[in-house]
């Protein structure tokens, strides 16, 4: 089973490309996910044992390292994670609604990551970079309390490294309002 997944977004998709090749031929990782994305940039997603996700980080990095715009490495992912990548998630009821904005797809994985492991939420999406600017989302779904704790832990690390772009917390919203986030 995948324990760790990896993510590295590069300013340059022809060395993103490249370091796919790199990533996959440097451990035994399984690529998630690789697209250009807005603005000419390229991101990388997979996953592994910690180790190999590790050992192909630093290859990756050691190798592109100047084109590396941010990356993360994170151990015991939760499962939701992937479906909020596929936007595959299955909402029980709906509630308080979170919305994180950062400016790297590792920096929204990491906060996505920290936001349910701090409270008993539920990911409803991760969105990366696609016909977004460049910018990325997740939303969380869960009780007032526990969305606006998930949120305020999660953006620990995009807004430390200069990558969160805003957050909003809607404790009570209209029935109508899921019809735009679901």
């Amino acid at each position: 089973m995948d324990k760790s997944i990896g993510i590295a977004e590069y300013r340059s998709i022809a060395i993103g490309i490249g370091a796919v090749d790199m990533i996959v031929k440097a451990a035994d990782v399984r690529l998630v996910d690789a697209k250009s994305i807005c603005p000419g940039k390229y991101y990388i997603i997979f996953t592994g044992s910690v180790d190999a996700v590790k050992n192909s980080m630093a290859r990756a990095i050691s190798e592109t390292g100047d084109f590396l715009v941010d990356n993360a490495v994170i151990p015991n992912i939760y499962p939701e994670i992937f479906a909020a990548i596929n936007q595959t998630s299955q909402i029980g009821q709906l509630k308080a609604i979170g919305v994180v904005e950062t400016l790297t797809s590792p920096s929204i994985m990491v906060a996505a990551d920290a936001a349910i492991k701090a409270t008993a939420v539920e990911l409803v999406e991760i969105r990366i970079a696609r016909a977004l600017g460049g910018k990325n989302t997740y939303i969380i779904n869960g009780d007032v309390s526990s969305v606006k704790e998930s949120v305020l832990s999660s953006i620990e690390y995009p807004e430390r490294m200069g990558f969160l772009v805003d957050y909003q917390i809607i404790p009570s919203p209209h029935k109508d309002f899921y019809r735009a986030i679901l």
